[in-house]
């Protein structure tokens, strides 16, 4: 995810002197992200969202979008880990990766069976609390998110991933 969002920084702010060099950074990160074989669902969300934006093969990006599918749990949702049970952060990052990366609709099965997901384990405030695993190296301060302590970080990039998720989802409005 980190070399992909790397990549489309450049791509999107680079300043016009250096672009031949920003450029080569990126075909370098599409050629590195095409060779890797992703063990967890962000590095997969990662690689389809970073070959997609940056120019990879559409026989990469499909092959890459299918892996990611596969990962699906019966309950809709994704996992952060193959070890670890599906959650809003894994989700939400799935289906926008799908959709933005992968061009899935929004009415495909998977994509609608994520949702499901996503809206059954939402809290009535709007959010989704995911915990935690993540070492402590640094205190923690409460940054106003609910689900505070360790679980506040986490927690808010989650609800962040899914509500683009949900609203990818929405339809459009006059």
């Amino acid at each position: 995810m980190v070399t992909a969002l790397s990549m489309r920084s450049l791509q999107l702010y680079a300043p016009a002197p250096l672009r031949v060099q920003y450029d080569a950074a990126v075909s370098a990160g599409v050629r590195w992200l095409a060779a890797q074989t992703p063990v967890t669902t962000e590095a997969r969300a990662g690689q389809v969202l970073g070959l997609a934006w940056a120019g990879g093969t559409r026989d990469r990006i499909r092959a890459a979008s299918s892996a990611l599918v596969a990962e699906q749990r019966a309950d809709g949702g994704w996992a952060q880990l193959p070890t670890l049970g599906s959650d809003a952060y894994a989700t939400g990052q799935a289906l926008v990766a799908l959709h933005d990366g992968g061009g899935m609709a929004t009415s495909d099965p998977a994509y609608q069976r994520g949702v499901a997901f996503l809206l059954r384990n939402q809290y009535a405030d709007g959010t989704w609390h995911v915990p935690s695993r993540a070492l402590a190296i640094q205190p923690l301060f409460d940054i106003g998110f609910p689900h505070g302590g360790r679980d506040s970080w986490i927690s808010g990039a989650a609800t962040n991933w899914a509500a683009i998720a949900l609203a990818l989802a929405s339809p459009p409005r006059p």
